[in-house]
């Protein structure tokens, strides 16, 4: 019946998600993209839940049963990112687009719920489709979901992600693990500033910046296991006004990575350590911070096989990739996950091109959205007859 019905409105998915890509909105912002998707949800005839709480998001729910409520989520928000593209879906909107793939995510959760209500499957609960914004902002959008009552309620939570290194008829699986805890970096570096001819006679913070970056890198690679992957990485400086002039201060802001979170104090000591010595050798005053921590996503054993299962038994087990390594990208899928237990899967979409998400160039695989439905359509079945016995 599903591979009927995905054949029957091929077009009508492609067409949304095209035109999800085309009128990317960044977060908390998705006003169009929010009610493009609410007029295709009622009038397939789901009620809306939209609270104050969850500014641009919403959900919407199938089913009456009294047994257990089982939660889909997807993110909305595209990046501040220029679109170089040449397809006629590009971008409407100038130095935003759809990036990371939120188009194809919301498109195969809407297509999801649209198929669900045309079949009306038997169900001894509750399906809730969550439609979150704001997931690359730092705090993301599901805080914002939660506080609003999104998943109150809600048993066990399922949310996915494309991956361009993985075809478009194939889904990654993991347990455990999935996506690392993130911290944001603060850093500055201040002193009397000076001419450049007299570096000697003043503090010279470039030099003092520099030798911060890759005593960081000595430390944190001397210092710890190699089999905890850690990544520090910075991506945006501040400092300096002209050529000739010493700054008296330069900000430094980037990420802490990393999978284990037994390290974090560890971390924290060498990073104060480090920033100790450096200064009594730059004479550099030096200070640090991490102002917003985004928790790591750790699925849980029982949703990861019963995804596992519905894959073998949707795409076959040969489009499976149990994926060894963890991603160190952050995920605000992991708030919920701190909630109660779920479980992050990847989904393919390689289009031949496009090997990085959040690139300008980055685009996805339509064929990628079927694949995911019906890994999503046979796991709602398994979870309800599961928790049925």
């Amino acid at each position: 019946m599903l591979n009927y019905w995905l054949s029957k409105n091929k077009n009508e998915i492609i067409e949304l998600r095209h035109w999800l890509h085309a009128h990317p909105e960044i977060g908390f912002d998705e006003l169009e993209t929010a009610a493009h998707l609410k007029e295709l949800l009622e009038s397939a005839g789901y009620e809306i839940n939209q609270t104050s709480e969850m500014k641009t998001g919403f959900t919407c729910e199938y089913g009456s049963g009294d047994g257990n409520v089982l939660g889909i989520r997807c993110d909305m928000d595209g990046l501040l990112v220029q679109e170089v593209s040449e397809a006629n879906y590009r971008s409407k909107n100038d130095a935003v687009m759809h990036a990371c793939g939120h188009d194809a995510h919301m498109t195969i959760v809407t297509s999801l719920a649209l198929y669900v209500m045309d079949t009306q499957p038997e169900i001894s609960g509750k399906i809730r489709f969550i439609f979150q914004p704001a997931e690359e902002q730092a705090p993301g959008g599901a805080i914002a979901m939660i506080d609003g009552g999104a998943i109150d309620g809600v048993d066990h939570i399922i949310g996915g992600h494309v991956l361009p290194k993985l075809t478009s008829d194939k889904i990654g699986l993991k347990h455990g693990p999935m996506a690392a805890t993130v911290e944001m970096i603060e850093i500055e570096l201040s002193g009397p500033g000076g001419h450049t001819s007299r570096p000697a006679e003043s503090v010279d913070l470039i030099w003092a910046m520099s030798h911060l970056i890759l005593s960081l890198e000595e430390s944190i690679r001397h210092h710890l296991d190699q089999q905890d992957p850690v990544v520090l990485a910075f991506g945006k400086v501040e400092g300096g006004h002209t050529f000739n002039v010493l700054p008296d201060k330069i900000l430094l802001n980037g990420t802490l990575r990393y999978l284990n979170t037994d390290l974090k104090d560890r971390l924290h000591d060498l990073f104060d350590e480090t920033v100790k010595g450096v200064e009594r050798m730059t004479d550099a005053k030096i200070s640090w911070s991490i102002p917003y921590t985004s928790p790591g996503v750790f699925n849980d054993k029982s949703v990861t096989d019963i995804l596992i299962q519905a894959a073998e038994q949707s795409i076959g087990i040969d489009n499976i990739e149990f994926m060894k390594d963890s991603s160190m990208g952050g995920e605000d899928f992991a708030y919920y996950l701190e909630h109660i237990p779920g479980s992050y899967y990847r989904i393919g979409c390689f289009d031949g091109s496009s090997t990085d998400v959040h690139t300008p160039t980055f685009d996805i695989d339509d064929a990628c959205v079927p694949t995911a439905v019906k890994v999503l359509e046979k796991t709602i079945e398994i979870y309800f007859k599961k928790v049925a016995e």
